[in-house]
């Protein structure tokens, strides 16, 4: 009987249970578990990846409703309403007791003198008949054609009167005279010139004179001037309004 009782106090020799059964060891967690965190893992990746892309078109610049082309338009068309009557009044306003100016007006490059319905430009340079073409043609323009009396005036107006020789756009092959806008040259109207081979024209005063084509002199360009006009087409006392 005693040696029942010692037994028993040495396997327990405390009142209660031991820690190891008071705190039985976890049981594992469900497979499907495991399965969920993985997804909800991969699901918190894929938003952070579309937070990026969308973050980037954002800074980059994505069209939006400010871009559309129609807004854009309308934008530009208002500019322009604001800016041509501003260019017209400024460009074609009357100068002192002059009558007002039209609806539009025409409009030389820098360094060009507007004559009647031409731009003309003298050279400052000399050179060639062949050269001061060039010239012209690197501007958009042509030598000076003369067609009239008045054109021969506005050249001369252009030169100041000088003396010396200035090409125009005339010249003769195989004994026929042209102007470079394959016009043919009439004598009835500056007289007659006479027939050589090879020879190019130039002004000199209110006189037509022929050169060989090589000689050296300063040369007259002339182009179409560009005509400035409201988008209304009205006046210009009523392109303020």
């Amino acid at each position: 009987m005693a040696g029942e009782i010692v037994y028993a106090d040495l396997r327990n020799p405390g009142n209660g249970p031991s820690p190891a059964e008071r705190c039985p060891a976890p049981a594992p967690c469900p497979w499907w578990h495991r399965v969920l965190l993985a997804a909800g893992a991969l699901g918190h990746l894929v938003l952070l990846v579309l937070v990026v892309v969308l973050s980037a078109r954002v800074f980059q610049g994505s069209p939006g409703p400010e871009s559309d082309p129609r807004v854009e338009i309308q934008a530009r068309n208002q500019t322009e309403r604001c800016i041509f009557p501003s260019l017209v009044r400024y460009f074609c306003q009357p100068q002192g007791q002059s009558p007002p100016a039209p609806a539009g007006c025409k409009l030389c490059p820098q360094d060009w003198q507007l004559r009647g319905e031409r731009c003309y430009w003298l050279s400052k340079e000399s050179g060639s008949w062949t050269q001061g073409r060039k010239s012209c043609k690197d501007q958009g323009s042509e030598l000076v054609v003369l067609k009239n009396e008045t054109e021969m005036e506005n050249v001369e107006s252009v030169t100041d009167g000088s003396p010396r020789s200035v090409w125009v756009g005339l010249r003769s092959r195989q004994k026929e005279w042209m102007w470079v806008d394959d016009t043919p040259y009439d004598p009835q109207r500056f007289g007659d010139l006479p027939e050589v081979d090879e020879g190019c024209g130039a002004l000199k005063g209110k006189s037509l004179e022929v050169d060989g084509c090589a000689s050296d002199h300063t040369w007259v360009c002339q182009k179409t001037p560009f005509q400035l006009s409201s988008p209304t087409g009205g006046k210009l006392d009523d392109a303020s309004t």
